[in-house]
């Protein structure tokens, strides 16, 4: 009698430790949606490109911030339906200090600086009922944005 108990105990605890070590469920993240605009500056340098580009962003009043290959242009006021509709992008109830971004990344290819441009939304939201807040960022995928970062990159002189 005892063997018949060993051999059920031992077959409920194979069973078990298969069922547990099973399959694993992997994750894959979703691919980010973007809409980018690729616009082209002719025969001026990067440098020069990059002025024209804070220039547009300056006589819209917007806030600037510029690395060497890469300028943000920043509204911090948001009014209107604008504002409601990239509430409902957000869509979080805590979300403080959104802005929009439009970013712009050159590179210099022979004389030609290219410029791929993204508009996102940024915001602070908390993680969690007692942590801090994090920045969180999702992209805008919509006509006005999308128009708007084009106007930007026309009145920089770039060209499509």
């Amino acid at each position: 009698m005892p063997n018949i108990f060993n051999s059920f105990a031992l077959l409920l605890l194979t069973i078990t430790l298969t069922a547990c070590g099973g399959k694993e469920v992997v994750k894959t993240e979703k691919p980010v949606a973007v809409r980018t605009a690729e616009s082209t500056f002719k025969s001026l340098t990067l440098v020069q490109s990059k002025n024209n580009l804070m220039g547009a962003c300056s006589s819209n009043h917007l806030q600037i911030q510029s690395a060497r290959t890469e300028v943000l242009c920043l509204q911090n006021e948001i009014k209107g339906t604008r504002f409601r509709e990239v509430e409902r992008v957000v869509n979080d109830e805590f979300a403080t200090k959104i802005q929009i971004v439009m970013q712009f990344q050159l590179t210099d290819k022979n004389g030609t600086v290219s410029v791929i441009a993204n508009t996102y939304v940024q915001y602070l939201a908390p993680v969690s009922v007692t942590s801090g807040l994090q920045t969180r960022t999702k992209n805008l995928l919509d006509d006005i944005s999308y128009d708007e970062m084009k106007a930007l990159l026309v009145q920089a002189g770039a060209s499509d």
